[in-house]
């Protein structure tokens, strides 16, 4: 699979990471509409054979302002720039197709700073989801919107008034076959039951059980989870509070965005699925490994009878282990598997649609940024939760090292790898800084159409590769953080403020070129369709600069002088 090693056979989950910190004003663009960065994902299918044109193009730079302009529907480009102020000059290479072999040549071109060395950073590109979770995240809606079956298995779960603190007890489907049978089981015990909380959409419940041989009492049993951690997690999730503004813990600052987790016509919609009691539980047991956070499985949606492994709960994993080991990955986890749970509800089930992964996981990583100043966690930046500019030089952490590292990995073709976690989690930062933050999220949940389509509705712009372009851009921008809001930006000294719903959230800056490794700059790679290649032209260059870009099966070209 080409240069893509780091993809092959994994199975993965989401590592968590949220975003960071406090106070400027909402700064957003719409820049993208502009005529003069005209590309087009729509005309595609016109030049599936090659047909895309050779340009010759003579661009003057004039200006000592930032500069970028881009080249859309070319195969191949030669570009002479006439530079008359010093500047730093970039090339975004945006690859339409897939497995086309991209390089680039100039008249300045200077291999010590144009091809960073990959092997810069380990970065560890595998996760630990497990498989089945995976597989049956990825099919589910094909076993949506059939007829019911017969409910030879079928057994309703006791109701909230029906469950006792810490003596209600459940065994828990933890796997499954490939037939849906259950292969695994947990018992588990009721330690935290939470009743009748006032939210947006209405009274909600909130049951956490704790794996039998997890849980500490202080006296006779001492597993890793005791009753103050149990109560902790129950107050970051669903928050038993006076406050009537809806915005003091992860069920309220989720759901404002992309809505509720189940309703009553979900039945109505899905006779196979479970009805509505207004209940979200969770399960903390030991998954034995600690690189694993949690995860929404929606084989729990499903009635016994249709899927035998379901346990009939809208429900959450939690490994008991990471919790112990770092409470605020946890937090973080459960910011991004609500959007699971929700999308699966408000988008496989109401709407029908049924998304690419890409999408799916691009929402739950921009929520994390979009919550992290609230969780008071670091995020995806790894920024201090305080601190709203981009930080410092030398982050190791987050999202961004591996996101650089990897750069021109496709943003839409999924493998299951962490790496495709790090490129959606750059992209998505980029809309929620650019699009009128949470506003653009919740279009995107709401939009009729799915993957690509959606990001285009919700944003306003003429087709998805105009914004793939324009991405790469503001990457090449994240240094400087006083740019004009005509530029793709990431990095604004600060925070900005994104309101919706009634509820503000803080975004923090990015510096793509704080992180080690910093952005990976080529003048050659294969790509893949919804890829960008990074070149580095040269520093502080003036006068003629000739530019030979080859693009074999079409692609835009996007000049960036800075």
């Amino acid at each position: 699979m080409k240069k893509y090693n780091y993809f092959i056979a994994i199975f993965s989950i989401f590592l968590i990471v949220g975003c960071g910190g406090g106070g400027s004003t909402n700064n957003y663009s719409n820049y993208e509409n502009d005529s003069s960065f005209n590309s087009g994902e729509s005309q595609n299918q016109d030049n599936k054979k090659g047909a895309y044109p050779k340009s010759q193009k003579v661009i003057d730079i004039d200006s000592s302002d930032v500069y970028i302009e881009t080249i859309s529907k070319t195969s191949d480009s030669k570009i002479t720039l006439n530079i008359n102020y010093p500047k730093d000059v970039y090339v975004v290479v945006s690859s339409h197709f897939d497995n086309q072999d991209v390089s680039i040549n100039s008249s300045n071109s200077n291999n010590s700073f144009n091809k960073l060395n990959k092997e810069v950073q380990s970065v560890d590109t595998d996760t630990k989801m497990p498989k089945n979770v995976l597989k049956f995240r990825a099919n589910v809606h094909n076993l949506l919107h059939k007829q019911p079956v017969k409910e030879k298995f079928h057994k309703f779960s006791k109701s909230i008034d029906d469950i006792t603190e810490g003596s209600s007890t459940f065994n828990f489907c933890t796997d499954m076959d490939d037939s849906y049978l259950c292969s695994q089981e947990v018992s588990a015990t009721a330690r935290k039951v939470v009743k009748n909380i006032q939210t947006k959409w209405g009274e909600k419940n909130l049951i956490i059980w704790v794996a039998d041989d997890e849980y500490d009492d202080g006296y006779y049993s001492s597993g890793t989870i005791n009753q103050e951690m149990v109560d902790n997690l129950a107050n970051q999730f669903l928050q038993n509070s006076d406050d009537s503004s809806f915005d003091d813990d992860i069920y309220d600052w989720d759901s404002n965005i992309f809505g509720q987790e189940w309703g009553d016509d979900a039945k109505n919609i899905d006779p196979n699925l479970i009805a509505n009691n207004d209940t979200i539980e969770i399960l903390i047991y030991n998954m034995h490994t600690q690189g694993l956070a949690g995860y929404f499985w929606p084989k729990d949606n499903f009635v016994k009878s249709y899927v035998p492994a379901s346990n009939e709960k809208i429900m959450f994993y939690v490994n008991s282990q990471l919790y112990a080991k770092d409470a605020k990955e946890t937090f973080t986890t459960l910011v991004h598997e609500f959007q699971h749970m929700i999308h699966f509800y408000q988008r496989d089930v109401k709407l029908d649609i049924k998304d690419p992964i890409w999408f799916n996981e691009m929402l739950s990583e921009a929520a994390e940024d979009l919550l992290a100043v609230k969780l008071k966690h670091k995020g995806p930046r790894n920024v201090d939760y305080t601190d709203g500019s981009a930080g410092s030089a030398g982050n190791k952490g987050g999202r961004y090292p591996n996101f650089n590292k990897y750069d021109y990995a496709s943003l839409t073709n999924w493998y299951d790898s962490v790496v495709n976690y790090s490129i959606v989690s750059s992209f998505g930062a980029y809309l929620i800084r650019n699009y009128n933050g949470a506003n653009v999220l919740h279009d995107m949940m709401y939009s009729e159409y799915k993957g690509k389509d959606a990001v285009v509705n919700a944003t306003g712009v003429k087709d998805f590769n105009i914004l793939l372009n324009r991405w790469g851009a503001g990457v090449v921008l994240s240094d400087i953080d006083d740019l004009d809001n005509s530029k793709p930006r990431y990095n604004f000294g600060d925070f900005i403020i994104s309101s919706f719903g009634g509820i503000d959230y803080k975004i923090g800056s990015i510096n793509f070129f704080n992180y080690i490794p910093q952005p990976l700059f080529e003048d050659s790679e294969t790509l893949d369709k919804d890829a960008n290649l990074y070149y580095k032209v040269g520093e502080n260059l003036s006068g003629r600069v000739n530019l030979n870009i080859s693009i074999p099966k079409g692609g835009d070209v996007t000049i960036i002088a800075k």
